[in-house]
């Protein structure tokens, strides 16, 4: 079995040649990917070993099967005004997987001018899918379905999905890709197998950014900032301004979270910020959640003088040694609780200003704790 796509995961790689040997491939699986780790790179190539008996030269015209479908979630956009389904973006969804394989549903979603939208799967998708996996395999061989960022599924496309999942077309194998296990459907999830993609280790995420034409220094940092994703990594390099305005923003934040609580002017600059970035994106919020909670991990190590494990340098010349001592015993743990309660929020549709306002109230109270 070839991997044309998947780097690194050699454990998870040599599980499935064992697999595809002893001829034992379920009809239902899922790749748990947090991000950037290569849920969707291992997912097509499993497909393209199910599909070819020898794979073609042009991974083009091998993700171009007959017998390959994809599903994905999409939005309305400026070219699809109304009623928007996979098929009117299959061009998009190819090159996402040509150059973006290992990238999150915020980059699909820039990719089809759909960036401040939530993006779904509906019942029309499940309906369609359903249509053409009724049909005989124009290979005479197996049907599959890669079934990617299915935490966009509504309620009733699950349903749907669910029945046709239960009685499977004969030969016909799926393949699912989420970011976590319990945002599967429990129905749906009870009737797959699931392997947990690790992180990346930093030498396959170096070695990639180094041939794509990073300097080796650079791909070091890089590779020890990124937590294991390739994505995150390959997104810190495309997106450097944007990166540099969400370090801005969170020290803006920071910086007027420790001054308020002796300042009621600061309070209300405060509360504007918090009012700004609940008209933000979805996406947008949850960058900056992301990239916070790295933020203070890199300060906490920092604080602790474990010097050696810190890979952070400023965009905007902030001096984490200078904040480091603000983030300590007595306050870490719940910093890092407030990041991940906003994130698990936004994750779930809340008002983005109640949660930004609630967030700048935490962090205020939390910075200006003393150590015990």
């Amino acid at each position: 079995m070839e991997f044309l796509h998947t780097l690194g995961q050699n454990r998870i790689k040599s599980l499935m040649k064992r697999g595809f040997k002893k001829n034992q491939i379920p009809h239902s699986q899922c790749f748990v990917d947090p991000g950037g780790r290569g849920g969707l790179a291992l997912a097509l190539d499993c497909a393209l070993h199910l599909l070819w008996d020898e794979i073609p030269d042009s991974r083009e015209k091998a993700l171009q099967h007959p017998d390959l479908h994809y599903v994905y979630p999409v939005s309305t956009s400026a070219n699809v005004k109304n009623k928007p389904k996979c098929s009117d973006f299959l061009e998009e969804w190819r090159l996402f997987m040509k150059e973006y394989s290992y990238g999150k549903l915020a980059d699909w979603l820039s990719l089809i001018g759909s960036e401040n939208k939530q993006g779904n799967i509906g019942v029309d998708e499940a309906e369609d899918l359903f249509k053409r996996l009724s049909l005989k395999a124009f290979g005479g061989k197996n049907k599959v379905c890669i079934l990617w960022g299915v935490e966009r599924l509504n309620i009733e496309a699950a349903n749907k999905l669910l029945k046709l999942i239960e009685e499977p077309p004969q030969h016909t194998y799926f393949i699912f890709i989420v970011e976590h296990a319990e945002n599967l459907l429990t129905t749906i999830r009870s009737r797959c197998q699931f392997i947990h993609l690790p992180p990346l280790d930093e030498a396959t995420i170096k070695d990639e950014l180094v041939r794509i034409g990073l300097d080796d220094k650079s791909a070091t940092v890089s590779a020890a900032s990124s937590e294991g994703s390739l994505g995150r990594a390959k997104a810190q390099l495309i997106q450097k301004e944007e990166l540099k305005a969400t370090e801005a923003l969170l020290i803006d934040c920071l910086r007027m979270s420790f001054r308020a609580a002796g300042n009621p002017s600061i309070g209300i600059e405060l509360m504007q910020w918090a009012n700004a970035m609940g008209q933000m994106g979805r996406p947008g919020q949850k960058e900056f959640l992301r990239f916070g909670l790295q933020f203070i991990r890199q300060a906490l190590l920092t604080s602790y003088q474990t010097k050696s494990l810190v890979h952070y340098a400023s965009m905007n010349a902030f001096s984490l040694e200078r904040f480091a001592p603000f983030v300590h015993s007595g306050n870490a743990k719940e910093i890092i609780a407030l990041f991940e309660n906003a994130m698990y929020a936004v994750a779930r549709n809340g008002n983005g200003k109640i949660i930004f306002t609630d967030f700048c109230l935490g962090l205020t109270r939390l910075l200006n704790t003393k150590e015990a």
